[in-house]
C-alpha cells in the first residue's frame, strides 16, 4: 500500500550519486557520508542532517553528488517536520540541477504538508513533465487539487494514477474521498471497496467507506466499517469520532458520547472530538458538560468558526456572556461561515446570510443554505421567536444533507419545540 506521499529519494538521485560515494574523496569523510546516506535506516534524522551538513561544508562534493546530499538532508528535515528547511534544501537541489525529479517530488510533498497547495501543484506538474509515467506524482498532485477544492482535477489525476498503476491502493481511497466531496457516494463506495479488496487490512479505507455510508444515512453499515477500522487499529481516534457521529445519527447519544470520550482519551488535543461531544452533551441535556467541551474545542482550535458558534449557542443557554466578538480576531472573516458569525454579532440579517450561501458548486451551496437556515433558527429561538425558529428548523431538517450536524440538531430542536407531526422529526 502506498500513501499519497511520494518518496523523494527513491530512484535517479540516489543512483546518480553512487559513483561519487565510491570515490577516494568521499572516503575521507566516510562517517559523515554514511550518516547522510543512511542506507539501512540506522541513523536518526539529526545524525543524517549532521552528516549531510558536514559533507556540504567540506566543499568536496559537486554535481549530482551534491544534489543527492541536499535531497537527503531535505528528506531528513521533512521527516522531523521542519518543512521550511526541507524546502530550502530541495530548492538548492533544483538550482543545481533543474531536471532533478526527486527534488521536485520532495519539495512538492513539503509544500503539500504545509497546505501550500498551489506551490505543491506546480512542483508535481514539473515532476510529471520530467517523468510522465510517475503514478505517485499524479497521486500527489491529485491530493493537492483535492485540498484546493478542485475535485474534478483531483479525480482526473487519481484516475491517471490508477491507469499507470492499477494496484495503487491509496489512489482509490483518495479518489473516493474526492467523490464524497462531490456528493457522488456510489462511485465513492466503489473506490473504497476496491481499495479494501486490494488491501483487506487498509484501515483508512474502512473509515472512509464508513463516512460515505454515514453521509448516505446508512448508519448501521457505517458503524460496521468503523468497527473494522478500530479492530485493525484500536488507537485510531478518528474512527471513534466518526463512529460516534453514526451513533448520534441513530439517536444513541450515550454510545456517541462514549466514543467521543475514547477519541479524546487517545488524543487529548482532538478539538473536533471535543466539539462533537459538546454538541451531543447539549442535546443529551448535559449543559455544563457541553459548555466545558465546546470551551475546550475553541481553546484547542481558536480558528474553528463552528466551535465558536456552538460555544456561543451553549453559552447563551447557560447565561454566559458571549465571547464571539473576541473570537473573531482569530477567525477568517473572509470565508464561510463568516456571514453566520456576523449574524450572531448583529452585523447582518438572515436574508443576507442566505444570499451569501450561493455557490456554483451545488454540494457546497446545499451545505451553506442548510447552515444559514439552522443557525438563523437558533438565533430566532434565542430571541424567543419560536414560530420563526420552527419554520427555519423545518427547512433545515428537510433540506440539509443527510449527514449534516445541523440536520440532526434541527430535528432535535423541533422535537423540543413540540413539533412531532412529521415522521422525519420523530
Amino acid at each position: 500500500m502506498r500513501g499519497w506521499w511520494w518518496t523523494a529519494l527513491a530512484g535517479a538521485a540516489a543512483i546518480s550519486a553512487a559513483a561519487t560515494l565510491a570515490s577516494p574523496t568521499v572516503a575521507q569523510t566516510k562517517q559523515q557520508v554514511d550518516w547522510c546516506d543512511n542506507k539501512n535506516n540506522a541513523f536518526s534524522t539529526d545524525l543524517i542532517i549532521s552528516g549531510c551538513t558536514a559533507a556540504i561544508q567540506s566543499g568536496r562534493w559537486s554535481g549530482h553528488g551534491l544534489v543527492w546530499i541536499f535531497n537527503n538532508r531535505g528528506a531528513a528535515y521533512a521527516a522531523k517536520g521542519d518543512r521550511d528547511h526541507a524546502i530550502a534544501d530541495y530548492t538548492e537541489a533544483i538550482r543545481l540541477d533543474p531536471k532533478d525529479a526527486a527534488a521536485y517530488a520532495g519539495r512538492g510533498n513539503a509544500y503539500a504538508s504545509k497546505s501550500d497547495h498551489d506551490r505543491a501543484v506546480a512542483d508535481y506538474s514539473e515532476l510529471i513533465r520530467l517523468e510522465p509515467n510517475n503514478a505517485g506524482a499524479y497521486n500527489g498532485r491529485g491530493f493537492s487539487y483535492s485540498r484546493k477544492g478542485d475535485y474534478d482535477h483531483a479525480i482526473a489525476d487519481y484516475t491517471e494514477t490508477i491507469r499507470l498503476d492499477p494496484k495503487y491502493t491509496r489512489a482509490y481511497s483518495n479518489r473516493g474521498n474526492a467523490y464524497v466531496a462531490k456528493g457522488d457516494y456510489d462511485r465513492a463506495l466503489a473506490d473504497f471497496t476496491e481499495a479494501i479488496r486490494l488491501d483487506p487490512k487498509y484501515t483508512f479505507a474502512y473509515n472512509d467507506r464508513g463516512v460515505s455510508y454515514n453521509r448516505m444515512g446508512d448508519h448501521d453499515r457505517a458503524i460496521t466499517d468503523y468497527d473494522q477500522a478500530i479492530r485493525l487499529d484500536p488507537k485510531y481516534a478518528l474512527a471513534y469520532n466518526n463512529r460516534a457521529l453514526a451513533y448520534q445519527g441513530k439517536g444513541e447519544l450515550d454510545r456517541a458520547v462514549a466514543d467521543y470520550g475514547e477519541a479524546i482519551r487517545l488524543n487529548p488535543k482532538y478539538a473536533l472530538a471535543y466539539k462533537n461531544r459538546g454538541r451531543a452533551d447539549l442535546y443529551a441535556g448535559a449543559l455544563p458538560k457541553a459548555l466545558a467541551d465546546l470551551d475546550q474545542a475553541s481553546a484547542l482550535d481558536p480558528k474553528d468558526a463552528y466551535a465558536a458558534l456552538w460555544l456561543d449557542i451553549v453559552g447563551a443557554r447557560s447565561g454566559v456572556a458571549s465571547r464571539l466578538p473576541q473570537a473573531t480576531a482569530q477567525l477568517d472573516m473572509t470565508q464561510w461561515p463568516a456571514p453566520v458569525v456576523r449574524l450572531y454579532l448583529s452585523q447582518t440579517t438572515p436574508e443576507a446570510v442566505l444570499a451569501a450561501a450561493e455557490d456554483a458548486n451545488a454540494t457546497v451551496k446545499q451545505t451553506r443554505v442548510c447552515e444559514a437556515n439552522f443557525y438563523s433558527g437558533e438565533l430566532a429561538l434565542r430571541q424567543d421567536a419560536k414560530d420563526k425558529a420552527t419554520k427555519l428548523f423545518r427547512v433545515a431538517a428537510e433540506d440539509c444533507p443527510q449527514s449534516a450536524i445541523e440536520r440532526w440538531a434541527a430535528k432535535l430542536e423541533l422535537r423540543a419545540l413540540g413539533v412531532t407531526r412529521r415522521c422525519e422529526y420523530k
